[in-house]
């Protein structure tokens, strides 16, 4: 490994002695003349070197075909993933166990992109990905079997709002799995945890876990299993890293590629900072559809 790679991989570790800028006075030095007329890299384009092709955030395949294992899917269910990037985890799912997915994205580009990816992969009504709006979502009443959501909820407004729209989507008996940011009460005021809020491309809304299971419960749902993974989320930012250390010579990069993977590394130099402080956790949250409530 190359010392530029150290000095990245030691930055992700928030080793107290390197940042950010560390690496970029390393790495931006005795560049090639004429490089600044090649545009920054997409951050979706690092984002899929970090975290696998078709995937936005931490977990690749191998990580979220683990994830669903407790649906117990199979050809004849139906699912819904309500956070699908782009839909690379829908894609995933529908290939591996031949479950028809449908994809929403809030981000209207990442779902374009997602559905062309489908298309390409001839996956289009398989794995759908299309946009809509968390804050005003509206589905058909007992449509599904399960419903996926990861990292979906924590920049809601209103959160009861878009569960209650996901227990009147599910089937009588049926499943949802929820991974997603979880804020510690005696922690919350912390600095990282602002530092961290504030590189998020929407303005987080955090709950407590109580929050959660008591918002989960009012619903009707039966929730079994509430996980702290915080500890498996740091792992996957981790790998991911690696991933892309692994597969890119960033001394051979031109100058703007460098300071565009050097951006996405600051965001999760300031997740790691913000789990380490002990303000942000992560929770896997699993619960069926106990009882449906009353119509509003």
């Amino acid at each position: 490994m190359k010392a530029s790679d150290v000095m990245v991989a030691d930055v992700i570790t928030v080793k107290p002695d390197s940042n950010v800028q560390d690496v970029a006075a390393l790495l931006l030095t005795n560049r090639i003349p004429g490089e600044d007329e090649i545009p920054p890299l997409e951050r979706l384009t690092v984002s899929q070197w970090l975290w696998g092709s078709g995937f936005h955030i931490p977990g690749a395949e191998e990580h979220l075909l683990g994830l669903v294992k407790p649906f117990a899917l199979n050809p004849a269910m139906s699912m819904l993933d309500v956070a699908a990037g782009l839909g690379g985890p829908a894609r995933a799912i529908a290939h591996s166990f031949g479950t028809y997915v449908t994809g929403l994205e809030p981000d209207p580009e990442l779902a374009k992109r997602g559905m062309e990816m489908s298309v390409l992969q001839g996956m289009q009504k398989r794995a759908p990905v299309e946009a809509y709006d968390p804050d005003n979502l509206k589905l058909r009443t007992g449509l599904y079997d399960c419903i996926l959501g990861r990292q979906a909820t924590y920049t809601l407004g209103n959160r009861e709002k878009f569960l209650y729209a996901l227990i009147m989507a599910l089937k009588p008996r049926g499943q949802l799995l929820l991974t997603d940011f979880v804020m510690e009460p005696k922690a919350g005021a912390k600095p990282e945890l602002s530092a961290w809020a504030r590189l998020q491309p929407r303005a987080p809304k955090l709950w407590t876990l109580a929050q959660y299971t008591d918002c989960l419960t009012k619903l009707g749902f039966d929730i079994r299993i509430t996980e702290d993974t915080t500890e498996n989320y740091h792992g996957l930012i981790l790998t991911g890293w690696k991933r892309l250390l692994s597969a890119v010579d960033l001394r051979a990069m031109p100058k703007k590629h460098v300071l565009s993977i050097l951006d996405e590394a600051e965001t999760w130099v300031r997740t790691i900072r913000a789990i380490d402080s002990g303000a942000l956790r992560v929770f896997r949250f699993y619960a069926l559809a106990a009882k449906r409530p009353a119509v509003r």
